[in-house]
């Protein structure tokens, strides 16, 4: 189906009040893991308003919206509710639950990461019905929930949902993406003997043992990647079984943030780093390396047990709908479609590794989300809109 870009633009410039002030009302409820329902409330009566076929919020709580389409592929807008916490207020130029409109900046938590990408994603329905043109194939505006912490809604939605392809809204600057480097979280615990720091030499104590390993850790050969760079690793929590400051401790367990090549399996990491660690316990003390578990519960009361691990995805820079999508973008946009890769995770890895495929394309600088700078430019929501609508409607090649 050939899409006039000029009439698309025109009528998205009409509806950008409307999108403005949804994606206001989605800043000022706040959603943090774990608590997205007034949010889910809120989109799913968006999605009943903007005349979407079938609306609904399954167990977990990840709202689904339906609108029927040709023969064509079936395609998923995938975006996210929860956000991380906005820290100290004070530190804000405009409150963090605000929506507040600025020089043309809609500031807020969430604005970049990811409720105005969310909002776009939302309203290219609206957009849609304006041209009075549907979707190639069945369009899916899939909202999920606790992707802030480890993505159980996707991994859901990615065994439940049917469909070709998916288009995660992250944001990129509404430029493309093709993939991210994965990212697991690994325990790694030494035990020792606990005594009395009176008598130290009577126990072990596994502090000596682990600032070895802290020492050594910079050191490990990382796997590298031509278009993803470097697997990276970085300690971030150390847990004692002790609280009085006058008992050595018999037991500590560090938390290490590892990011993986796509080509890096959790087996292979965790191999690694414990090769690491045995050659550098001291002093009779032991240790091993684990992969860590996530546990959260779901507004609606579901409780999850997983593995911290994200999956790293990437989509090859000759992918036909990759091609097919920076052809389609680039000539909306009249400007180059680059296809680079995100230095952060996702939801697309848990899609990915269910087989279907993943491409990225989302307004706001990523580089804002998770700060108190957080704030998102209204011409890229403007933008985002138009690109989700062009992608949703064209025709897309058979893959071979």
């Amino acid at each position: 189906m050939t899409l006039n870009y000029a009439s698309l633009r025109r009528a998205a410039i009409n509806i950008e009040p409307g999108l403005v002030a949804f994606t206001q009302k989605l800043v000022q409820t706040p959603s943090l893991p774990g608590h997205e329902g007034d949010i889910a409330a809120v989109i799913q009566q968006k999605m009943r308003e903007l005349g979407y076929d079938h609306v609904q919020a399954d167990e977990f709580g990840n709202v689904i919206g339906l609108v029927k389409g040709r023969d064509g592929p079936g395609i998923t807008l995938s975006s996210h509710m929860d956000h991380v916490s906005p820290g100290d207020e004070q530190g804000w130029p405009h409150p963090p639950f605000s929506g507040r409109v600025v020089d043309g900046h809609l500031w807020g938590r969430g604005s970049v990461d990811m409720k105005g990408p969310a909002a776009c994603m939302v309203y290219t329905p609206a957009l849609l019905k304006a041209m009075d043109i549907p979707p190639a194939g069945d369009l899916y505006v899939a909202v999920s929930v606790l992707e802030e912490v480890g993505g159980a809604g996707a991994r859901h939605l990615a065994g439940h949902l049917k469909t070709d392809l998916v288009v995660v809204g992250e944001p990129s600057r509404n430029t493309l993406r093709r993939g991210h480097r994965g990212r697991m979280e690994l325990w790694v615990t030494v035990e020792g003997k606990s005594v009395h720091a009176g008598s130290p030499a009577t126990g072990i104590n596994p502090y000596f043992s682990l600032a070895n390993f802290l020492q050594n850790l910079p050191k490990l050969t990382m796997a590298t990647d031509a278009a993803f760079g470097a697997s990276s690793v970085a300690p971030t929590l150390c847990q004692s079984d002790q609280i009085s400051p006058n008992v050595t401790p018999g037991h500590l367990k560090l938390t290490l943030d590892w990011r993986n090549i796509p080509s890096e399996t959790p087996e292979a990491v965790i191999e690694k780093i414990n090769v690491l660690l045995q050659n550098l316990l001291v002093n009779g003390a032991t240790g091993r390396v684990d992969l860590a578990t996530r546990t959260n519960q779901s507004y609606t009361h579901v409780h999850v047990d997983h593995p911290a691990v994200t999956p790293s995805f990437a989509i090859s820079a000759d992918h036909p709908w990759l091609k097919h999508a920076q052809q389609t973008l680039s000539r909306l946009f009249k400007r180059p479609m680059p296809a680079d890769v995100w230095q952060f995770v996702t939801d697309g890895g848990h899609f990915m590794q269910a087989g279907v495929p993943v491409i990225g394309f989302g307004p706001g600088d990523e580089r804002l989300a998770h700060t108190n700078r957080e704030r998102i430019p209204i011409p890229a929501l403007t933008e985002a809109l138009t690109g989700y609508a062009a992608l949703v409607t064209s025709d897309w090649p058979p893959l071979p």
